[in-house]
């Protein structure tokens, strides 16, 4: 990553992440652009003011992991080797949609649901948006982005089949699976029909819940952040590709090798992320087609809801699977304790995780207008980690 840097950091990309609160004040993210969307997007009791959008608590462990990981500037603490970003130029917003530990209810002046996150995520010229866990959203907000112009990236969970949770399990959204340093399947990395690509996520170097002292993490969180970083990469050396080019891409250079046609395996997706190779294409040279849209006529959002054809687009959230309405807020999903030299597991979410995308292979999309706009060496052995069951 640090040759990649030589020629491209991301800069000019929006990366919007909608996780929980972000402590922004950490060593490794001095100097990066860090933007938390204030408020929070929670309240104690529905109708009531929303909590701060940053947090010096344990509760900013999995958002902070995740911004680290996406513009961590390698500061480090106490001499110690500190976490380099994926894509350390981008402009990154953060918009608390859960509380760790607390009552998640709507505040007043919001709708019901992630919605008005990821809108206002738009508005603030998101190019990618991030959910590395489970949100209640609507399929009709998810569609709304993609007409915008923008890439949803969600995380498919870490435990099982991908059966069930937003956006990732919702069309036309890149859900990643998790692979190790030796590009084997993590032990958690779900399957299905519905897994988009595979990226590096196991034992990813995070500052500890105390933010004194370093661990590892683990999660299909971090391979979301991971690919949402290369996707940065690329749109920021060819700013005039749509995001449709872009994931052309994306599919293209899986596995470490430029290919015409690419095929789905239930348990890699699309393959293996590798941003050296992705680097080496024009994205401008592909079809403006999203590969991840499918017109299986189960799917939500429609392909009509996309491309903005059908009667109930932008119709809010009659657009989504009647049962997600009733499912309780999720909060993040579970990961390595980053705990320094500890053996207790640092459980950092109890809801499913269990999304994906991805179906058939590129089904064509309208032209769209592109929106304006390794490991990392442990000095101590890493702590141990639980996984819930999501399922």
């Amino acid at each position: 990553m640090a040759d990649i840097h030589q020629s491209t950091t991301g800069d000019g990309i929006t990366v919007a992440v909608l996780d929980g609160r972000v402590n922004s004040a950490v060593a490794d993210l001095t100097g990066a652009d860090v933007q938390p969307h204030e408020p929070s997007y929670c309240a104690a009791e529905t109708g009531g003011q929303p909590y701060p959008a940053t947090s010096t608590d344990a509760d900013a462990q999995h958002a902070t992991s995740i911004a680290t990981m996406l513009v961590g500037t390698d500061a480090g603490l106490s001499g110690q080797p500190g976490i380099p970003g994926i894509a350390p130029g981008v402009t990154l917003r953060t918009y608390a949609v859960y509380v760790e530990g607390q009552p998640c209810e709507t505040p007043a002046g919001q709708e019901d649901l992630a919605d008005d996150a990821v809108r206002d995520a738009l508005g603030d010229g998101a190019d990618i948006i991030l959910v590395p866990g489970t949100q209640q959203m609507s399929a009709d907000v998810v569609a709304e982005a993609q007409r915008a112009g923008a890439i949803v990236v969600g995380s498919a969970g870490n435990d099982g089949t991908i059966v069930t949770g937003f956006p990732a399990t919702l069309n036309g959204v890149v859900a990643t699976g998790t692979i190790t340093s030796d590009m084997t399947l993590d032990e958690g990395s779900v399957y299905g029909p519905r897994l988009g690509v595979v990226a590096p996520g196991a034992h990813i170097r995070a500052l500890s819940p105390t933010w004194d002292s370093y661990g590892t993490t683990t999660g299909s969180s971090n391979a979301a952040a991971y690919t949402a970083g290369a996707l940065a990469l690329l749109w920021s050396l060819h700013p005039d590709a749509t995001d449709g080019q872009i994931l052309q891409a994306l599919v293209r250079t899986t596995d470490g090798e430029v290919k015409d046609a690419w095929q789905h395996d239930p348990n890699w997706g699309y393959g293996i992320v590798n941003t050296r190779v992705l680097l080496t294409v024009d994205p401008t040279t592909f079809p403006d087609e999203n590969p991840f849209v499918s017109d299986e006529p189960d799917l939500l959002p429609t392909v009509e809801q996309i491309l903005g054809t059908s009667d109930d687009a932008g119709a809010g959230a009659e657009g989504e699977p009647a049962d997600s309405a009733t499912e309780e807020p999720a909060v993040a999903p579970e990961q390595d304790d980053p705990a320094s030299g500890s053996a207790l597991p640092l459980i950092l979410g109890a809801a499913a995780l269990l999304v994906g995308a991805i179906g058939a292979v590129a089904f064509a999309l309208l032209q769209r207008r592109r929106r304006t706009s390794h490991e990392i060496d442990q000095h101590e052995a890493p702590p141990t980690y639980a996984r819930g069951n999501h399922g």
